[in-house]
């Protein structure tokens, strides 16, 4: 687990040094520039290439200009031995303008989990809403020159809060925990998100703190780990260890105009046996860290109202206390009033 986590530690390092480079290399340059009048944008200020469908667990710094919108909905196959759970958030995002972007998730969950202990009924199903995430996304910085990786990228601070909507209590014992959408918490989080565009390549970061406030919970139940339950009709009160989550992407555009390319895409997530705020954990401890390879496809890629197309598969690197996992993931991407937002 942690020779793993040192890859992302040098991709962070990778974007510290980038951003400190840049600060260094401007407050050098106003201490000794003369006096210039105005000129034109350079050509390569402009955006090179149309709207991609970026990568799936890393968000985006660059946020909806004023006006535009785009919807959003994601599939996410997660499968793990003698469970398969169809999780379809659809995003809905909204510029507001002056550098600020409110999104919304919305999601179903389909579960299919093994019954051992009925030969008769060996799978038990339930289709159910999930949890409902808000996010207000707030962009600090813009990149400078989309075609120079040693420039300066967009910064963006989001913060969200997740809302209890999917079902954590009551649920049917007889289908074998399928009926659970929710860890049944509230949380809040904060993610330092940044990107940086290097003709033909762009490069995605994501930093997340997550707190999850405590909540009871009654069993059937399955924790966050996807490992330990709480049998049926036991109440417990469960307070969650601090939760620090990781993502990047590299992503490749081949075709600019057909919004054509690859990506490989990291994500990781590490809870602890502690909470900020609330103090020892009772939820168990876990870890892991995921790989995915996807490609990416705009159709219609001209006028107002392009659609992207994204697709993938993630599997599970390292774990602790964790299943492995391999998921297969789609998304498209519906824009409209476009101004060439992501």
């Amino acid at each position: 687990m942690h020779l793993l986590h040192r890859f992302p530690l040098m991709y962070r390092a990778f974007f510290v040094g980038l951003i400190l480079s840049i600060w260094v290399g401007k407050a050098r340059a106003q201490s000794s520039a003369a006096p210039a009048t105005a000129v034109p944008t350079p050509a390569n200020e402009r955006r090179w290439v149309d709207n991609t469908s970026g990568p799936f667990y890393t968000g985006t710094a660059d946020v909806d200009p004023g006006g535009s919108y785009y919807v959003e909905p994601y599939l996410f196959n997660y499968r793990t031995k003698g469970q398969s759970n169809f999780y379809v958030p659809t995003k809905f995002a909204y510029g507001i303008g002056r550098g600020l972007e409110l999104d919304l998730y919305a999601p179903f969950d389909y579960n299919r989990v093994a019954n051992s202990a009925s030969p008769a009924a060996p799978t038990n199903t339930a289709l159910g809403y999930g949890d409902t995430l808000v996010q207000v996304k707030w962009q600090f910085a813009k990149e400078k020159d989309r075609y120079k990786l040693w420039r300066m990228p967009s910064l963006d601070l989001s913060f969200d809060v997740n809302i209890p909507t999917g079902k954590y209590k009551s649920s049917n014992p007889n289908l074998n925990g399928a009926s659970q959408t929710s860890n049944g918490t509230w949380n809040e989080q904060i993610n330092l998100l940044v990107r940086k565009q290097f003709k033909p390549f762009e490069l995605y970061l994501q930093e997340t703190e997550l707190l999850q406030n405590p909540a009871t919970v009654v069993g059937p139940y399955q924790f966050n780990n996807g490992i330990d339950t709480i049998p049926a009709g036991e109440r417990y009160r469960m307070v969650d260890g601090n939760v620090l989550e990781t993502a990047g992407a590299l992503e490749h555009v081949l075709l600019p105009k057909e919004g054509f390319g690859y990506l490989l895409e990291y994500d990781g997530e590490r809870q602890f046996g502690r909470s900020l705020l609330f103090g020892k954990a009772s939820a168990p401890n876990f870890a892991y860290f995921d790989l995915s390879p996807e490609v990416e496809v705009t159709w219609p890629n001209h006028g107002k109202y392009p659609i992207t197309w994204g697709a993938g598969t993630t599997f599970t690197a390292a774990r602790s206390n964790y299943p492995r996992q391999l998921t297969p993931i789609f998304t498209v991407s519906f824009y409209g009033d476009l101004h060439g937002s992501r």
